[in-house]
């Protein structure tokens, strides 16, 4: 027992000195902000996962409790930049977060007394509601402006750094993973699960289905109002976008990719998801397509995200020389990616004919190409045959070996 607690203490503290000490070793701010946007993404994503993977409520309005912190936290940092208020800016997630809370404890009194379908119906009604609302009333929920800078000095600390913004989202980020990862250790972490699996018997042993959900839908949203409050502090402003549907499915996609239910699975998913959205959206303007091409592929062949990939392939990675099972994953992923690469090659050319007549040339994968060129043509399309046929016969031989 003592030797366990002492690798857990070893583990999280080597856990916080690497995310505290990652604006230090980072210079550029760019990669600085990239950085803070995975670790507010990943906060954001363990919210979500609080409810689907480990209550089994899929909510569609989730965005809403992101909404909620970054609004509410945008109108007391704009009392800050004013005087009137004085709040250190490392604490203002915290109340983010009761914002967030407040709602989840609003909309969650009436939305989890009904599961599943219904649930989920109910709480994108919500969304869609609180949606037309921001659009039809502006001047209520519009918009927001704030200077993280203005009258938020710490002990003289200076915010006006992007390595500044990074330091409060890591440690921020680092507190919402252990909390996240201590909650599920408690009486109510466990019946969360026991719920999920099976309402009947969590009731039956005296619990109740209506708190446990309730409570947590309010964590959840208390977790989801930080994430809002970083986002506007590294972004200096508040948009009523989040409250669009565009961030459920954007969540909903990084939690699935990641693997639901599972811890690590939002931190993965998110960590993949963002990298991928910021690498997509600087290369080509079509990028919400390849979001969608890449979450039909983790739906068809990774139904349980990469951590349940990982977890099901450790059988078959112990029973296996490692020459046999770096073969068996070069054969499937090598064709993957040639497949990929060729498909997304002339998507581009097709997009740059249909929308850009007046273009003759395309940058991909910083290579210049001319669609004037057939040749360009043939190679992209004989690389997408052949990766098409090489994958295909690698996976059917798959199956036959499995059965």
């Amino acid at each position: 027992m003592l030797c366990t607690k002492r690798l857990h203490i070893i583990m999280w503290g080597s856990i916080f000195l690497f995310l505290i000490t990652m604006p230090v070793w980072i210079s550029r701010d760019w990669h600085l902000m990239i950085i803070s946007q995975v670790g507010i993404t990943i906060i954001f994503a363990i919210s979500f996962n609080q409810l689907l993977g480990q209550t089994g409520l899929l909510n569609l309005g989730h965005s809403i409790f992101m909404g909620a912190g970054g609004y509410f936290s945008s109108l007391i940092l704009l009392q800050i930049n004013s005087g009137a208020l004085f709040i250190p800016l490392p604490i203002l997630p915290l109340f983010g977060g009761l914002a967030g809370f407040l709602v989840a404890a609003i909309t969650g009194y009436f939305s989890v007394k009904r599961s599943g379908m219904i649930f989920a119906m109910l709480t994108l009604a919500i969304v869609e509601f609180v949606n037309a609302f921001s659009t039809s009333f502006p001047s209520v929920l519009g918009g927001i402006i704030v200077d993280r800078t203005l009258n938020t000095d710490f002990f003289n600390f200076d915010y006006g750094g992007k390595d500044s913004v990074c330091f409060i989202v890591m440690a921020w980020l680092f507190i919402a993973v252990f909390v996240s990862y201590c909650f599920l250790q408690t009486p109510l972490g466990k019946m969360c699960n026991a719920v999920r699996e099976n309402v009947s018997r969590a009731e039956y042993i005296g619990y109740s289905s209506y708190m446990i959900r309730y409570l947590s839908f309010c964590y959840s949203g208390f977790i989801a109002g930080i994430a809002g409050t970083l986002f506007v502090i590294n972004y200096e402003l508040f948009s009523p976008e989040v409250f669009s549907l565009r961030e459920a499915f954007n969540i909903l996609s990084a939690t699935f990719i990641g693997g639901i239910g599972f811890f690590l699975g939002p931190i993965i998913g998110a960590s993949i998801f963002s990298l991928c959205s910021i690498l997509l959206s600087n290369s080509t303007e079509i990028w919400p397509l390849y979001q969608g091409f890449i979450l039909m592929i983790f739906v068809l062949y990774f139904p349980r995200g990469l951590a349940g990939f990982f977890i099901d392939q450790s059988g078959f990675v112990k029973s296996r020389s490692k020459l046999e099972v770096l073969y068996h994953y070069l054969k499937i992923i090598v064709p993957a990616i040639v497949t990929v690469l060729a498909v997304t090659w002339l998507i581009e050319c097709f997009n740059t004919v249909l929308h850009h007549q007046e273009k003759t040339e395309f940058i991909f994968l910083w290579i210049l190409f001319s669609i004037s060129n057939p040749l360009n043509w043939f190679i992209a399309i004989s690389i997408a045959i052949l990766g098409i046929c090489l994958l295909a016969t690698n996976l059917n031989k798959r199956k036959i070996d499995c059965s």
